[in-house]
């Protein structure tokens, strides 16, 4: 040990001898060795000792306070379960929230004296974690503004009796309770000053004076989001109540509006009944303005889909203010209650919807009706109307683009399509024309199946059929006939004459009125006779479909068939008993074969979810071939639809008196929809039920441009010429 130490020393003794590379390096090695130790024996004796005090660290605290997470709690936090009220008067509003028990036994609160009003959930529970959860929110490393505030200080910080505070008081289900003061907002930071009522700091001086301070903390900037601001925050937002996908089963729309001073019904639309069994094109009907069909696009994603989930951004009143004349007019709204009731009341639009199901004995009453104010502007130049909701009694802004339909004309809910319906559905389409250069007149009677189909051909206004000669010259009915053939296994490929017929078909169902063109109407007027028109007849019919036969196991038997459809849609259909005296078999609905002359009816068969044929088997062509038809006695009804339009020209007026000028660019249409209900007895005889049919005839009509209902004329005479047509070209 003793030659140790001494080796030791000689590193550091001068001597005359010069140092080895290796002393020199063991002498630096034992100076930084010593500065280590000298810095553990510092950190162990003073440092450490000194880190775990702050850690530890927990500071004075008053009777009440409680100090976790490095900070201090006015009050230890409550959890929701232990609330039973919460009161709050602040400089907008006065209201106390009071729990309540669920059928679950989880707690809800709702407002007193307003409890049939819907809460915002999420909006309730961010003001019970601001008034629970009492976290103070100041400078770091002071914990309190001041422990020694006085009457006059408190002043200073909003908290005094003149500055009348605002307060929030809780009350708990054991029976205690605390009110908070909350005054100015911080001058240094976000946040609020504060104070806990009773709570105070007590003093002693060395004389034995007893002094008593108010302590003012500082809480969480969220306050003036919760409880500074009106009970408006926490009311749901919900203006009407969830549809989801159940808004597509809308049975009825309709939209009232001020129109120059006058309040007036712009449409009601309705839902096109047995959607599941009909084949008809539409799933919506316009039951007014009549005549008109539904532009389905629009309606469904404008309206229907805004309406399936309808929400302010804030609501502005609720509760039986919304009926104080100060309150609504406000709102430019009028909503004296016998006003609405007499539907007297002066507000700017409103709307009804109802999807419930009409079979309901309380339908009516869960129709959804909203009223609004007109459009507004926010400075920032968004626009937005004010919304009254009877359902939840509450006053909302709502953007006006969720509400853009509210002010739309009646073109945007109106199909600009002059006729929307599938071939298999068409009768008869009858196209004449006096339009000089374009003069043709022909009316065309569509029957048969999908592979089947043709068109006689007869001239307009007569039963005189159209002839043509074959090609050693013999005169015959001109009749365009489907024509196919088979492409491989399964596939058809059709061709001939009724192909270019077709195409007329898609022409027809391409024209489109001129609905959203802006251009002067106040000078024209249409002339008093048509110069044109196109009729077309349909009635609803089952679609083409290939499906499977299966057997009793479940299995496929055999190949895919193809049901050709073409079957009429038949409702009420009686099937009278053999037996005298017995009821008769009463189907919904059920179809009408025209080429059978019998009824058959469909079930949906659970193997693949297609309706089919009660029986049914292969007709020996891949094709579907009913054997199981109802009672030679059987017969029902079904709706026969005519769309007529007519054509006009259209005049500018001349103020002072002259010879009116033709316009070139456009003419007049007045749209008519006929339904005529028939009774279809099997054999093919019917019987128009005149108590259930009707006409509807615009009281307005449209506007279409010329060129392009000119080329449905023009077109038909070159399926008469035997022209092909070019169905997708321009007008």
């Amino acid at each position: 040990m003793m030659n140790f130490l001494k080796k030791i020393k000689a590193l550091f003794t001068k001597s005359d001898v010069e140092k080895t590379s290796l002393q020199k390096t063991a002498r630096i090695s034992i100076i930084f060795a010593a500065i280590a130790l000298v810095g553990v024996i510092v950190y162990f004796a003073a440092i450490a000792p000194l880190l775990q005090s702050q850690n530890n660290y927990v500071p004075e605290l008053f009777e009440g306070e409680v100090y976790k997470y490095s900070s201090i709690y006015i009050l230890d936090e409550y959890q929701r379960e232990q609330i039973k009220s919460v009161e709050i008067k602040n400089s907008s509003d006065h209201y106390k929230l009071n729990a309540y028990k669920l059928e679950n036994n989880s707690i809800s609160f709702q407002l007193d004296g307003n409890e049939d009003i819907s809460l915002d959930e999420q909006a309730v529970s961010a003001l019970l974690a601001d008034v629970r959860v009492l976290v103070t929110n100041y400078l770091p490393g002071q914990e309190r503004v001041t422990t020694t505030a006085t009457e006059a200080d408190l002043a200073n910080y909003g908290l005094d009796e003149a500055s009348n505070p605002a307060w929030f008081e809780v009350v708990l289900n054991d029976g205690n309770s605390y009110r908070v003061y909350v005054g100015r907002s911080l001058a240094t930071s976000s946040g609020f000053y504060a104070r806990l009522e009773g709570r105070k700091n007590v003093v002693t001086d060395e004389n034995g004076n007893i002094t008593e301070y108010d302590i003012v903390y500082a809480l969480q900037s969220s306050l003036s989001e919760t409880v500074l601001s009106s009970s408006n925050t926490i009311i749901s937002k919900n203006l009407a109540p969830y549809a989801g996908n159940n808004i597509f089963s809308t049975n009825e729309f309709s939209l009232t509006r001020f129109v120059n001073g006058e309040r007036k019904l712009i449409v009601h639309i309705g839902l096109v009944k047995d959607m599941s069994t009909s084949s008809n094109a539409s799933s919506f009907e316009m039951i007014f303005p009549n005549a008109y069909m539904v532009n389905e696009d629009f309606y469904s994603d404008k309206v229907l889909m805004n309406l399936a989930y309808i929400t302010a951004s804030e609501i502005v009143a609720y509760g039986d203010k919304v009926h104080d004349p100060e309150i609504y007019k406000a709102f430019g709204m009028d909503l004296d209650n016998e006003r609405l009731e007499a539907t007297k009341d002066e507000n700017y639009a409103f709307i009804l919807y109802n999807y419930a199901n009409p079979e309901d004995k309380d339908y009516k009453d869960q129709s959804i009706i909203l009223y609004f104010s007109e459009k507004k502007k926010d400075l920032d130049e968004t626009e937005y109307y004010y919304v009254y909701s009877p359902v939840y009694e509450v006053i909302g802004k709502v953007p006006a683009e969720t509400f853009e339909f509210v002010d739309w004309q009646l073109a945007k809910f109106t199909s600009p399509y002059l006729f929307h319906e599938y071939l298999t559905n068409t009768e008869i389409i009858d196209i004449w024309s006096n339009i000089k250069g374009l003069e043709t007149g022909y009316r065309f009677e569509l029957s048969g199946k999908e592979r089947s189909t043709h068109a006689n051909v007869l001239k307009h206004g007569t039963n005189e059929i159209v002839y043509t000669e074959s090609a050693n010259g013999e005169k015959i009915p001109l009749v365009y006939q489907t024509k196919y053939r088979i492409v491989g296994n399964t596939g058809i490929e059709y061709y001939g004459e009724f192909e270019n017929f077709r195409s007329l078909f898609y022409v027809l169902l391409t024209r489109e009125f001129d609905l959203y063109e802006d251009f002067d109407k106040e000078n024209l007027r249409p002339q008093a006779d048509p110069v044109a028109s196109v009729s077309i007849t349909t009635s609803s019919k089952d679609h083409p479909i290939t499906y499977y036969k299966y057997d009793e196991y479940g299995q496929r038997e055999g190949k895919p068939l193809r049901d050709q459809g073409g079957n009429i849609l038949c409702t009420n259909v009686v099937v009278p008993s053999a037996i005298p005296g017995n009821d008769p078999i009463i189907y919904e609905y059920a179809f009408y074969d025209p080429e059978k002359g019998r009824f058959f009816i469909k079930t949906n068969d659970p193997k693949d979810g297609h309706d089919k044929p009660l029986g049914f088997e292969n007709s020996g062509k891949d094709t579907v071939q009913v054997t199981t038809y109802l009672s030679d006695a059987a017969y029902g009804e079904y709706v026969e639809t005519i769309y007529h339009y007519n054509f006009y020209y259209l005049e500018y007026v001349d103020e002072n008196g002259g010879t009116p000028q033709l316009n070139s660019t456009r003419m007049y249409v007045i749209p008519t929809i006929t339904k005529n209900v028939y009774k279809l007895t099997s054999g093919g005889q019917k019987e128009l039920l005149e108590d259930k049919s009707k006409v509807e005839k615009a009281e307005e009509g449209v506007y279409i441009r010329t060129t392009t209902i000119n080329k449905l004329f023009s077109d038909t005479n070159k399926l008469l010429n035997g022209e092909p047509i070019d169905e997708k070209g321009v007008n």
